[in-house]
């Protein structure tokens, strides 16, 4: 009597955990298309897209090819949040970041940042004291040939239940020889529905 009742409890509980809607903790492929899609934020693959879009749209333009010097040297300035939600923009600059130094046309510049700072502190520091003890410290610095900023903003909208959501990206390069804007980009994500699914 026990053994035949195994069958029927397994399958009462298999029920029970589909009505509830369990699943278990897996792992995806983060550039699959059976992720978390939410409604009230961005997601990862949110930033995969526009920061394929942004940099595929900079290399087309040929701009990056026009530097005086080749690679071409590139700094990151302010990048604004302006949706929101709070989160990190570094996970959509330093995708975009790494996408354009796999092309090989750039190089990322840790000698300056915005507003004196750098990620690499130690790369910078490292570079004054080499120019220090090679007499270059009076010498200008190796500026940047461009310069990034960037800004994600935010539109929301509605009809009855079902939400609509749109996350902007916007990318700008700047020519540090002239200070003129040679090249932007945007991006548009849009999201609709009544509430978090999963998979796109």
């Amino acid at each position: 009597m026990t053994t035949s009742a195994h069958p029927s409890l397994l399958a009462a509980l298999c029920t029970l955990i589909a009505t509830l809607g369990c699943r278990p903790t897996q792992y995806v492929d983060s550039k699959g298309t059976n992720l978390v899609v939410s409604m009230n934020q961005v997601n990862i693959q949110d930033f995969e897209q526009a920061s394929e879009a942004l940099v595929t749209s900079m290399i087309d333009s040929g701009v990056l090819a026009k530097a005086p010097r080749q690679p071409a040297a590139l700094a990151i300035s302010r990048i604004i949040n302006d949706t929101s939600r709070q989160f990190d923009t570094d996970q959509l600059m330093k995708k975009i970041r790494i996408a354009l130094l796999q092309t090989g046309k750039v190089q990322v510049t840790q000698a300056v940042g915005f507003g004196g700072k750098v990620e690499d502190p130690m790369a910078k520091e490292t570079y004054e004291a080499k120019r220090f003890l090679d007499g270059k410290s009076q010498t200008p610095v190796d500026l940047p040939d461009f310069t990034i900023t960037a800004k994600i903003l935010e539109n929301a909208t509605s009809a009855g239940s079902t939400k609509q959501i749109s996350y902007i990206f916007q990318m700008s390069l700047a020519d540090t020889a002239s200070g003129r804007l040679v090249w932007e980009g945007e991006k548009t994500i849009t999201k609709q529905g009544e509430k978090n699914a999963i998979g796109f």
